[in-house]
């Protein structure tokens, strides 16, 4: 069957045709065959598919427009899931409070998802506080459906060890995310499982190794967004807790100022929030006094994963829905009001991460963080900034003559002999120019840590929408610039997020830069 996107490029090459041969003398020779590199943004206007039919050609996400990956490769894996069902013991916490230097991580999605790909959830606590799945029965996961209103979508590229007659454990991008296709090579029949904590789990009665590539749609809420203001009989009810946790509990509530006679389930939330957001890593272990939870709740001690865990202690014994979720590299919740999961990063991130950023595929970018941050934040976020940003450091400088924006490492586009990024906007030059705002951004900038920063992006009054906007500092008595990241304009034209600033930049009076090379519709444009 020929898919969409041949007939759409045949009409295109067409009225080219066309209208250079009416425009040229009668002795002209018409070229009969040009070749027209292919457009992320053009498979989206016409909703073209990929080489196999089965996937979308491109996707466009408030983080940019995004491309399957090629299904007629067969790329070395970075990583092989093989985890069967029968291997997960359950999450035990630690007293090892010292900061990580650096983790392992593999992402194998776009956007990526550095660092909060979800691997492993748990929303039960045994009486020696050791975490697993209150339900562990195994629901199918439909494949198929179309996307919704308010949705992000992703495509995943994995390889999966099949175990025969075995579920195995494979990462999601969140919680309520759904399977709208899912493509394995070499063919095989595989069903897609989730347990009560919504873990992913793919079955098959074969033994084999296989390459998933899947494109997934999530509500982005799941992200970030308010919990709802509702009340605890609106909340799904949470099992009564073992009662060997009562008294500690009791202690840490006092501690944190929360009770569930005065306050409502979203002012709990908000209190617990910024309370385990305030830990800090330490080399000496929180002191015992005989329960691991009080000692990690009341020192304040603990990374990622002891915040994470004295978070859904407490939550689950003043009565609110939560789950602690980790993979190799990091650690969060998710918090359930009336009608959603909404996760939660409490901070603690390693330092550094031992991965390929995938400069190829753009980050991606959630809704603005719902919940305040304490100075020298720590978060999942700040990490795969510091990654990004060291990743774009390592590129070849800028040419001095570069208008701000430009990425001297990528190709031109214009060029079908380079590969380059099917991401990256290849605006012409006659477009309108981009009119870039900043309304908002941090007021204490501190090196090694993120700077937030919003903006607007519009051309002629109308907004632009889906459009790169890089960062750039410019540093007082140096001529090359510095590009610490790049963000992307949502469907309002509004551009909100952070970028990091680098540890090695001197103090003094610098200039920050934003920048667009420009899209489909708008042109190049900065401000500074």
């Amino acid at each position: 069957m020929m898919s969409c996107a041949p007939k759409s490029t045949a009409v295109l090459v067409l009225g080219l045709v066309v209208a250079w041969s009416m425009a040229q003398p009668a002795h002209a020779q018409p070229m009969l065959h040009e070749y027209i590199a292919p457009q992320a943004t053009e498979d989206v206007e016409f909703e073209s598919t990929n080489p196999s039919g089965q996937l979308p050609a491109a996707v466009r996400t408030p983080s940019g427009t995004i491309t399957p990956p090629d299904t007629t490769t067969t790329p070395e894996p970075r990583r092989i899931y093989h985890e069967g069902s029968d291997r997960t013991p359950g999450f035990k916490p630690d007293r090892d409070t010292r900061r990580p230097e650096v983790e392992h991580y593999d992402d194998p999605f776009s956007p990526t998802l550095t660092p909060f790909k979800r691997m492993h959830a748990y929303d039960a606590v045994r009486p020696d506080y050791t975490l697993v799945v209150r339900d562990t029965q195994y629901r199918p996961i439909t494949i198929g459906g179309t996307p919704r209103d308010g949705d992000d979508r992703f495509f995943g590229d994995m390889v999966v060890q099949l175990r025969a007659g075995d579920r195995v454990r494979i990462p999601s991008v969140g919680p309520g995310a759904r399977l709208l296709e899912l493509v394995s090579s070499p063919r095989s029949e595989v069903t897609v499982w989730r347990d009560g904590a919504d873990n992913w789990f793919i079955y098959s009665d074969q033994s084999a190794r296989v390459r998933l590539i899947s494109h997934l749609a999530i509500a982005r809420e799941a992200f970030a967004s308010e919990f709802a203001d509702v009340t605890w009989g609106s909340l799904p009810r949470v099992p009564v807790q073992p009662a060997v946790h009562s008294r500690a509990f009791r202690r840490v509530a006092k501690a944190i100022g929360i009770s569930r006679t005065t306050m409502s389930p979203r002012d709990v939330v908000l209190k617990m929030v910024s309370y385990f957001r305030s830990f800090a890593p330490s080399k000496a272990p929180p002191a015992a006094q005989g329960d691991i939870y009080l000692d990690l709740a009341l020192s304040k001690k603990g990374v990622c994963r002891h915040r994470a865990f004295a978070f859904l202690v407490t939550a689950l014994n003043i009565g609110i829905p939560a789950r602690l979720v980790h993979n190799e590299a990091h650690a969060w919740v998710e918090v359930r009001d009336d009608a959603m999961w909404h996760r939660i990063d409490l901070g603690g991130a390693a330092l550094d991460l031992d991965e390929d950023p995938h400069l190829d595929r753009p980050p991606h970018v959630p809704p603005p963080d719902q919940f305040p941050w304490p100075t020298g934040r720590d978060s999942g976020a700040d990490l795969a900034h510091r990654e990004r940003a060291a990743a774009l450091r390592d590129q070849p400088p800028s040419d001095d003559n570069s208008p701000p924006g430009t990425d001297p490492a990528a190709p031109s586009g214009n060029d079908p002999s380079q590969p380059g990024d099917p991401n990256a906007p290849n605006p012409s030059r006659d477009l309108p120019e981009t009119t870039l705002g900043v309304d908002t951004i941090d007021r204490d900038i501190f090196r090694g840590l993120p700077v937030r920063i919003k903006g607007t992006a519009s051309s002629q009054g109308q907004p632009c929408t889906h459009l790169r906007v890089d960062v750039i500092l410019l540093v007082k008595g140096m001529s090359a610039q510095r590009r610490l990241g790049s963000l992307s304009t949502d469907e309002r034209g509004v551009y909100d997020g952070a970028v990091v600033m680098p540890r090695d930049i001197p103090i003094g009076d610098h200039e920050l830069v934003v920048a667009t090379p420009g899209g489909v519709r708008c042109g190049p444009g900065h401000a500074q």
